[in-house]
């Protein structure tokens, strides 16, 4: 968790102002819906409002944009800002409002003066640029006066106001006596702004409270076991349980190392919250109709019992007349009477032959049902596959190419754009991923695309490494050599990694020569199979 209150924000602006103070804005890009990016030469500020990830931070490192038009905020903020320069950057009080200040001279010698209000308010987030007196020139979200957040009017040309928020104290003005009447109450956040609830719960006297608010920046991120991310924060505290800790000279290099840990840079988390988003809709509607065949298929599976039934007629047949809705006769299937319904509209032929049709065609329609249930099942397992790809993705790369298999089995559809992209992209000899074991190289899948790509384009004496009935990727050795016992397990389980199975698992890891692998004809992606295959067991560590 990247935990930034308003005292945290209050110490980060400070440094931020520190970084882009004097400097110009030369482009302005719109990454996402939700992300807007200031360029100041290489150091671009990328200014976040999704809901997940409410947040402003300065990188070298360009962002992928995921749309294919400008829109209209970004054209405003292009006209109005860029050969702006960045004057100052305040804090509403210790909210979580920053407010940047620019500077411009126009075309007239005049200096224009402007302001971006970044409001960091989880889904209530939002980027509004106003004129130096606080006319609103335009905003990220535009909000109807119905839904209108505190009833404030967002709209162009009026004049920009804060959320309205509960009345609080400002930290620095907190006296001993304040201060301890908020703690015995419980209501440090509820009571003093800036206040998180993380920061809170750190806090058990008025010298913890002083040492974070007026203490030095100590940005520190805090690992589990498994060097997961517990908890960054610039703050002097610390969770309640963890293995290690990185500390950092600034804060700008903490916040580097959690977006690269924890894959937050925005344009990776849009694309894959997209990419999560359909393949959700695709597995729900398929498992709504597995479970509509599977009623189908309960409904069908006594279909031998209408041939049954017209045995029975036949063999009784002159009992019958013309007008009967239904006869007892004994059924010498079961050795006991039964009762036939019966179309008093037809004669005792057509009351047969519509037994016997009804039999074929609910046989049929049975060997249909288990048929479609089949290709269902191999289809859900192939998106549960997807879904798992995406869940283990490190790169907004690997999440294009899964986008890509997206497009190619018409999960998505593409935009006239992304087709133009598609048919310019189509002689680029695709890149897959590389990873040095020990002496060995491994070359492996990222998606379903890369897995066959591999297969396709490596030596098919070499070696194919893949989990045993377990969604992931393939793994080839990208020379054709002979591995040592060590080796192999150590390739093995490099495979197993791959599937991010918690760790003191044991996995079933499949191989053989590529050789051996057979692609149906119109299989899906990624999609083999093979008759014979040496399997070894791995422990994930």
């Amino acid at each position: 968790m990247l935990y930034f209150d308003g005292i945290s924000l209050n110490k980060y602006k400070n440094e931020l102002l520190a970084t882009l103070k004097g400097n110009s804005i030369n482009k302005v890009t719109q990454t996402t819906d939700f992300v807007i990016t200031l360029h100041f030469g290489k150091k671009q500020l990328v200014i976040s409002v999704l809901p997940s990830f409410s947040f402003c931070y300065v990188t070298e490192i360009r962002e992928s944009r995921l749309l294919n038009e400008e829109r209209g905020f970004q054209l405003n903020l292009k006209k109005h800002l860029v050969g702006a320069t960045l004057t100052s950057i305040e804090q509403s009080g210790f909210d979580r409002i920053l407010i940047f200040e620019f500077s411009k001279l126009n075309e007239l010698g005049e200096i224009k003066k402007y302001k971006i209000y970044f409001e960091m308010m989880g889904k209530h987030s939002n980027i509004i640029l106003t004129t130096q007196d606080n006319k609103i020139i335009d905003s990220l979200k535009r909000f109807s006066l119905d839904n209108s957040k505190n009833n404030r009017v967002l709209f162009s040309g009026m004049e920009y106001e804060l959320p309205v928020f509960e009345k609080k104290l400002l930290p620095n003005l907190v006296t001993k006596e304040i201060f301890e009447e908020s703690l015995l109450n419980e209501s440090l956040i509820h009571s003093i702004e800036g206040v998180g609830k993380y920061t809170a719960d750190c806090i058990s006297n008025f010298e913890d409270f002083q040492t974070i608010l007026f203490g030095e920046t100590k940005p520190t991120i805090f690992l589990s076991q498994n060097n997961e991310i517990v908890l960054a924060t610039i703050l002097p505290i610390k969770p309640k349980k963890f293995h290690s800790e990185v500390r950092f000279d600034t804060i700008g290099k903490m916040v580097d190392y959690y977006l690269e840990e924890t894959n937050a840079s925005t344009s990776f988390k849009v694309l894959q919250d997209k990419l999560l988003f359909s393949i959700k809709k695709e597995i729900k509607k398929v498992q709504k109709t597995i479970s509509n065949i599977e009623n189908e298929i309960e409904e069908k599976k006594d279909f031998s019992r209408y041939k049954e039934e017209g045995d029975i007629l036949a063999a009784s047949l002159y009992q019958i007349k013309k007008g009967m809705k239904e006869i007892e006769l004994y059924d010498f299937y079961n050795n006991k009477p039964c009762l036939i319904k019966l179309d008093s509209k037809l004669y005792p032929q057509e009351n047969l032959e519509k037994l016997y049709k009804k039999y074929s065609k609910t046989k049929k329609g049975l060997e249909f049902s288990k048929k479609r249930m089949i290709e269902l099942s191999e289809q859900l397992k192939y998106l549960e596959q997807i879904e798992q790809f995406i869940y283990n993705s490190d790169s907004t790369e690997g999440l294009k190419g899964i986008e890509e298999e997206l497009f190619s089995q018409n999960i998505l559809k593409k935009s006239k754009d992304n087709k133009e992209k598609n048919r310019k992209s189509k002689t680029t000899v695709m890149s897959v991923p590389e990873s040095k074991i020990g002496n060995v190289v491994v070359r492996y899948g990222r998606n379903n695309l890369e897995n066959d790509f591999i297969i396709r384009n490596t030596n098919r004496e070499n070696l194919w490494f893949h989990c045993k009935d377990i969604s992931g990727a393939h793994v080839v050795l990208k020379e054709n050599i002979n591995l040592t016992e060590e080796e192999l397990y150590n390739v093995a389980l490099f495979c197993a990694k791959q599937t991010k199975i918690s760790i003191g698992t044991k996995v079933v890891v499949e191989y053989t020569k590529i050789k051996n692998l057979n692609k149906p004809k119109g299989a899906r992606p990624g999609f083999v199979t093979y008759s014979t295959a040496n399997t070894i067991i791995v422990t994930v560590q």
